[in-house]
């Protein structure tokens, strides 16, 4: 077995797989002896079928599935050993690749064409005109927030009805009266309901009280508001960052890859929003390995118990109920969707406490209804390219930061 790489382009290569019959002889041969005492040919005793029989009923197919068996484990191998960061997955040379005679010959040429990562810096100590948007409180919020709390926290009220006894006549077609809630007395603002509210922080004046539940309300919109910060990070590490691709290689690739699901058209056509999309996972592929972020199996069993099973902290249960607990999520664990799911949201968290310690953003209030235009011109912007990315880019989120390079279609052809 030889392999040789040769440099086509400042992205791109081939890779020669020269394969001769020391490579398939001993495992074709194998094969045979396998066939001869397993098949079952009418007129023939098992066992006892002529070896020149069986060689020439399977012999071709035989042979066919060693040397595609030889090149997906050596391509593999090959890449592995000599370190090579590709893009998507080897694909066979069309112009170099001739037709296999397999009745004929016994040495082998194979050649694939190679797309490679480029080398790249990220810039994330500069200052790339990042916005951060966090809502502004104002006292209208704050107000119906009060409200609100103290009408959760109030006494009913009993209602006084007349004395007198009613007779009240219902006809078929009459509409039932809107059923009212209880006329309720808010709480008073005092320190006792303050601190039922908020146990803990000894609050005494309503001014304090104000205070905590404007910092509450800003707090409780930092989750919507750190997506946007997240995509707006993404969208400019992707447009400072020089990341070549090798083009008309992963148009190819797409085109081979997906099997007739997008035509060439399609493909030319969704590019520059793929391009965007694997030089993002190329981005945070390398900010994921060069700060050593990682997430465990421990850390998505924890976000399971956590906030999936509502389960803080399992170490305060008896031996039998952690017992139980652990077997609940050892169901979730089997569900490698879910798993995944997870995975990437815990990646994704990792990644934005990376970008607020290193990131140079600038912070910037706005209105409730000015972020709800902002997300909604987000969301606007990812409908318009959404389209599927999963074509099994070594680049994705699966954060092994390994290369699938399985190939399920037959090289031989």
């Amino acid at each position: 077995m030889n392999i040789t790489k040769e440099s086509t382009g400042a992205l791109t290569a081939i890779l020669k797989i020269e394969i001769a019959p020391a490579d398939y002889s001993a495992a074709v041969e194998k094969q045979i002896t396998d066939y001869k005492r397993k098949a079952n040919i009418p007129g023939f005793r098992p066992g006892h079928i002529p070896t020149g029989l069986i060689k020439k009923m399977y012999g071709k197919a035989i042979l066919a599935d060693e040397v595609n068996r030889l090149i997906s484990d050596n391509l593999v191998n090959y890449i592995k050993e000599e370190k090579l960061d590709i893009l998507g997955n080897p694909i066979p040379n069309l112009e170099k690749n001739e037709a296999i005679d397999f009745e004929n010959q016994d040495t082998f040429d194979f050649y694939f064409d190679l797309g490679l990562a480029p080398e790249f810096s990220v810039p994330t100590d500069k200052d790339m005109d990042i916005h951060d948007y966090s809502i502004i409180v104002d006292d209208e919020m704050v107000n119906k927030y009060i409200d609100d709390t103290r009408k959760r926290f109030g006494k009913p009220v009993q209602e006084v009805t007349p004395s007198e006894e009613t007779t009240v006549e219902i006809t078929e077609g009459d509409k039932p009266e809107e059923v009212k809630e209880p006329v309720v007395e808010p709480a008073e603002m005092t320190p006792e309901f303050f601190n039922m509210v908020y146990p803990g922080l000894d609050l005494q004046t309503e001014e304090d009280f104000r205070k905590q539940v404007k910092k509450d309300a800003a707090m409780s919109f930092t989750t919507e508001t750190d997506k946007l910060l997240f995509n707006n990070i993404t969208e400019a590490l992707v447009k400072n960052t020089e990341l070549p691709l090798p083009d008309t290689f992963l148009k190819r690739w797409l085109l081979d890859n997906n099997e007739g699901k997008y035509t060439p058209e399609e493909i030319e056509t969704n590019y520059s929003s793929f391009s965007e999309s694997m030089k993002w996972q190329l981005i945070e592929n390398r900010l994921i390995k060069d700060n050593g972020i990682e997430v465990t199996d421990a850390d998505i069993r924890t976000y399971i118990s956590t906030y999936m099973l509502r389960q803080i902290n399992m170490n305060d249960l008896d031996p039998e109920m952690q017992k139980r607990y652990e077997s609940i999520i050892d169901t979730f664990m089997q569900n490698k969707e879910q798993v995944q799911r997870i995975n990437d949201q815990l990646y994704n968290g990792k990644l934005m406490d990376y970008f607020k310690a290193n990131i140079v953003v600038h912070p910037k209030e706005v209105t409730y209804d000015e972020y709800i235009a902002l997300a909604s011109a987000l969301h606007k912007h990812d409908e318009e390219h959404d389209h599927d990315h999963n074509h099994g880019d070594d680049h994705g989120h699966d954060h092994d930061h390994g290369h699938d390079h399985g190939h399920d279609h037959d090289h031989t052809h």
